[in-house]
């Protein structure tokens, strides 16, 4: 996700041209015109990106852009803007990261089905500051 934070950039010019409503217009903002493409969707993001990546001296910057790009031609002409098959890739991503995620915490806790873990994990998405309490009251080593 933190790979399209770019299109935040094109809001601004979005809502000039076609309005503030046109956010909220969940037809509109299927149409592959209506999304908020920024700078970095034209081949002039070479400019901004190649001397990111040079002087960080890392081809992390390049590589990213080049995934982003990538996904958006996809999506584009292959799948259609949130289309079934996106919704599905989205769906299994999301289940597999769940299985991995209850297969390590299988480890800690052997005795506790997918159902006990759901329940914990909902636990630590409602109560943050219960686990930082927990976290600062901890006994502290030597």
């Amino acid at each position: 996700m933190f790979i399209d934070v770019d299109h935040l950039f094109g809001l601004k010019e979005y809502m000039k041209v076609h309005g503030v409503g046109s956010v909220l217009d969940f037809d509109s903002l299927m149409d592959a015109d209506g999304q908020w493409k920024s700078l970095l969707h034209t081949p002039a993001a070479v400019m901004i990106v190649g001397p990111v990546a040079t002087a960080s001296r890392l081809a992390i910057p390049l590589i990213f852009w080049s995934v982003h790009i990538t996904m958006d031609y996809v999506e584009d002409s292959l799948l259609g803007v949130f289309s079934a098959w996106e919704m599905a890739l989205l769906c299994g991503v999301s289940m597999a990261l769940v299985w991995l995620s209850f297969d390590r915490h299988r480890v800690s806790w052997p005795e506790r089905s997918l159902a006990g873990f759901l329940r914990y994990e909902w636990a630590r998405l409602i109560h943050p500051l219960g686990r930082i309490r927990r976290a600062f009251s901890a006994p502290r080593g030597p």
